[in-house]
């Protein structure tokens, strides 16, 4: 008789397959756990994405892939991050040090890295050494995709960076230390750097696929030279406002309106940075353009225009007849103009980076909007929450718009907004709903987190995971005013800051659907009293006022069955478990217990007085 089949015993193929249907990389490292057996299968899942933070992970975790290179031959992509905050405010390694010492650990292992098809670099202000590129390029024949940043220094234009050819993808990201140098204008520094770089993507990578370009401010750079390149196969592309904005809104905004238009393939279109007056008019653009596009990042204004697009006032009409046609508000204009427009069949991801201040007429401009967008599945969406206004309704707006939603990212900051019964009543409208991420500024008198997210489960029974943060009340962002013309003008949105109170949730289900069980994973910083009402702009661990002094962080995990309590399949609790549930059942035992104390009291008091 056959000895039984055992998990480490499974074909290498089949460990593989079952290793891309885990959801996190913890996983795989738990299946590989199992036995040395199945260690040797799943290596190639566990090491196809490495992503390394800080300078000592960085050192140590390279210097092994250079000692074990049938581990290292496994990568296919690979992030470095050596100056990780986290890493500097512990003060493991000068931060001047880390970006010489890493890109030389990266050299020596360049050698091993025969499966790298993607390789990042995210530093702050010092260059990497130039050897690892030059390594990098001559020693790994599949790289084909690579990221970088600039900082404080450029790097020299006979740099091995700027001599890469036919890549499929090119990622750079430009830092503050960029700009504070002064380093986006046009100088003898600059401009052969950039003339090369230009060269290098329009000359050198005509399949070009991906491009991403980003930096942290609005100035404007001289991106002319990219919006008179040709990639047929590009597919994705990302510019910060240092590219796409512009401050002669002429020609500049003809020419990248050509660019998009003679890249029909774009599935992915995002427009990051601080908006400013003279950003690009993507009304210009042919109802024809962007065939293909499924996912879009931008300020709402871009997303209106894009919309808008078929529906501009005729040119053979008088002036003053076709500006006043086109400032007429119509409420049925939005569902007609998507419907003309490719953007109704293939727009399936959005997301507006920048936070929107809730007017009068915002839940009326969104619906006219999104009400056309038939295919968008997942939306990311930040809200600036002012007094006065019905912060529930633009909730209740966009389930009314986007019924068929499969993922949902909702922030709203600045103050209070809702309550967790009522943002359940309202999920109802979303049946199709996978997974949520929910981050508000608590309400008096909110019930406890997990009370709240055992509604949202019951509310809709088909959401798999999801999460819910309660962020501390701050004010709005810099730069914003009450009074601003523009309901929807995307005033940047910065960071949230962390949460007080953070828990992710797991929806167990049964055969036909109905919640079981809801595994919490809940995260809550001790604070004191004076601090609670501090501006807590830190994160978990953090000190408060961002030092670098611990925090507690109380950690909880349990179980939360869902089952009505006469269910046949609930356990029956005790009467410890019942005095210590935080729920109305267990205030009322306790309350009962608390009244029978009492009682006793009483009587052994009248009784030992009755006895003298």
């Amino acid at each position: 008789m056959d000895a039984p089949l055992t998990l480490d015993r499974l074909p290498a193929e089949i460990l593989l397959e079952i290793a891309t249907y885990l959801s996190s990389g913890s996983d795989v490292l738990q299946l590989s756990l199992v036995s040395s057996a199945t260690y040797a299968k799943v290596v190639p899942a566990l090491y196809a994405d490495v992503e390394l933070r800080g300078a000592e992970q960085c050192e140590r975790t390279l210097a092994m892939l250079a000692r074990c290179p049938a581990v290292a031959r496994h990568i296919r992509r690979l992030a470095v991050f050596p100056e990780d905050d986290a890493a500097r405010l512990r003060g493991r390694m000068r931060a001047w040090d880390s970006a010489g010492v890493v890109s030389r650990a990266v050299m020596k292992v360049a050698r091993h890295l025969d499966a790298l098809a993607r390789f990042e670099w995210d530093g702050e202000d010092m260059l990497p050494d130039d050897r690892m590129w030059s390594e990098l390029r001559g020693r790994c024949p599949r790289l084909r995709h690579v990221g970088t940043t600039f900082g404080c220094f450029l790097p020299r234009p006979t740099s091995s960076l700027l001599q890469f050819s036919n890549l499929s993808g090119f990622s750079l990201t430009l830092k503050d230390g960029f700009y504070a140098h002064s380093l986006h204008l046009p100088s003898r520094e600059s401009e052969p750097v950039f003339r090369r770089l230009w060269d290098m993507l329009t000359l050198r990578c005509p399949d070009l696929e991906s491009l991403r370009i980003i930096g942290n401010t609005s100035e404007p750079s001289d991106a002319a030279r990219l919006y008179t390149a040709t990639w047929p196969k590009l597919r994705h592309l990302a510019f910060g406002a240092a590219v796409w904005n512009t401050t002669t809104p002429g020609q500049a905004n003809q020419d990248f309106v050509d660019f998009l238009e003679r890249h029909p393939t774009l599935e992915s279109l995002h427009l990051l940075g601080r908006p400013s007056s003279n950003q690009v008019d993507l009304s210009a653009l042919s109802p024809d353009a962007l065939p293909n596009l499924k996912e879009f990042s931008g300020t709402f204004n871009l997303l209106r225009m894009l919309v808008d697009r078929s529906h501009q006032p005729d040119p053979a009409a008088p002036p003053n007849f076709a500006q006043a046609l086109a400032a007429i508000p119509n409420p049925h204009q939005g569902q007609s103009a998507v419907a003309h427009n490719s953007l109704s069949k293939t727009l399936q991801r959005l997301c507006f980076p920048h936070a929107m201040h809730l007017r009068d007429l915002t839940p009326l401009v969104i619906s006219r909007v999104l009400q056309g967008l038939h295919a968008l599945t997942s939306m990311k969406v930040t809200f600036a929450i002012q007094g006065g206004y019905d912060s529930n309704g633009i909730f209740r707006t966009i389930v009314a718009s986007c019924p068929h939603l499969l993922d949902l990212d909702i922030t709203c900051t600045n103050r209070p907004s809702f309550f967790l019964d009522a943002f359940a009543n309202s999920l109802r409208g979303l049946p199709r709903l996978r997974t949520l991420s929910l981050s508000l500024v608590r309400m008096a008198g909110e019930e406890p987190m997990h009370v709240g997210a055992s509604r949202i489960a019951l509310a809709n029974p088909r959401l798999k995971s999801f999460s819910i943060a309660f962020i501390p009340a701050h004010g709005p962002p810099s730069g914003s005013s009450n009074n601003a013309p523009a309901p929807l003008a995307g005033t940047y949105a910065d960071q949230p800051p962390a949460p007080l109170e953070q828990g992710t949730f797991e929806l167990t289900s049964d055969v036909h659907g109905i919640p079981v069980c809801l595994a919490i994973h809940q995260r809550c910083a001790a604070l004191w009293p004076w601090q609670r009402h501090a501006d807590a702009g830190t994160n978990f661990g953090a000190g408060v006022g961002g030092g670098v002094a611990e925090r507690r962080v109380c950690v909880r995990r349990w179980v939360c069955d869902l089952r009505p309590s006469g269910h046949p399949d609930v356990a029956q609790k005790g009467v410890g478990e019942l005095l210590v549930e935080r729920s109305p059942a267990g205030e009322e035992a306790r309350l009962m217990v608390f009244c029978l104390c009492l009682l006793l009291l009483t009587v052994w008091a009248l009784t030992n007085k009755a006895a003298r």
